[in-house]
Formats: structure tokens, C-alpha cells, sequence
């Protein structure tokens, strides 16, 4: 068992970090083309999204002091394997590109948190697909924003 309030600090410190990592990386595609947005328009927005959540959270928990309760062991491998599977997502999307990578990452996501017979894996594995077909379709048709 972990305390709660430890884990709570170190997980918004971590995802904090994570965010403005996001932030940098994003920016590194180009925000914006003219009045189109660019591939990094999306990674900075919930980057940023990420490192501002991640820093209310971190201050609301310190200025809680009465932050009782204590967090499952087996919590803290998911949390780790989550967090895990999103910097795998950032590196593999250099080499093959946002949309693609993100399709393993929901697959990971999805047998972490209970996808463990072939049926249950399948079926995530047919909704990552599905799902980056609807974010093609949004982004890359849609909105015309050119996708890596």
C-alpha cells in the first residue's frame, strides 16, 4: 500500500513533467501553416491541457493536508505501465507517425486495464483501428490538417 497523498504529488509531477514534454515536441512539427493548423497543433494543446490539470492537481494535494486512504499496489503497475505505453506512443510516433502509433498505444491501454482472452483483445485491437480511421477522417479529410 502507498499513501495516497505521496502518490498523488508524484503522479501529477510525473504527468506535469510529461505535458510539457508534449509542449516541446509538438511545437517541433509547427503550430500552425498560415491559417491551418499544423501536426503539432494537437500534441501542444493536450500537452498543455496535461501540464496544467497535472500542476492544479499537484497544489490542490498540498494544500490538503487531511489526504487520507492509501493506493493499491497493483494500481501503481498500471499507472506505471500507462505512462510507459504513452512515452513509447511519443518515441514510435517519430518513426511512424502520430495516427499509426496511436493504434498500438489503445491496444496496450486496453489489455492493461482487462483486455486478456483473444476475443477481448480483438475487439480493442478492431476499435484502435476504427478509431484512428475516425481521427484520419476528422483531422486529415475534415480539418485538413496534415497528419505524420
Amino acid at each position: 500500500m502507498i499513501p495516497l497523498r505521496s502518490f498523488d504529488l508524484g503522479l501529477s509531477a510525473i504527468f506535469g513533467l510529461l505535458g510539457l514534454y508534449m509542449i516541446w515536441q509538438g511545437s517541433g512539427y509547427g503550430y500552425q501553416e498560415g491559417s491551418v493548423p499544423s501536426a503539432g497543433f494537437f500534441p501542444v494543446w493536450i500537452g498543455a491541457g496535461l501540464a496544467l490539470f497535472s500542476a492544479l492537481n499537484f497544489l490542490k494535494v498540498i494544500r490538503q493536508s487531511d489526504f487520507l486512504g492509501s493506493v493499491e499496489r497493483m494500481e501503481v503497475v498500471r499507472v506505471g505501465l500507462v505512462s510507459l505505453a504513452l512515452v513509447g506512443f511519443v518515441l514510435l510516433s517519430d518513426f511512424i507517425g502520430m495516427l499509426v502509433a496511436s493504434v498500438p498505444l489503445m491496444i496496450a491501454i486496453g489489455c492493461i486495464f482487462g483486455a486478456r482472452d483473444a476475443r477481448s483483445i480483438a475487439a480493442v485491437s478492431a476499435i484502435a483501428v476504427g478509431m484512428a480511421f475516425i481521427l484520419y477522417l476528422v483531422f486529415g479529410v475534415v480539418l485538413a490538417i496534415p497528419l505524420l
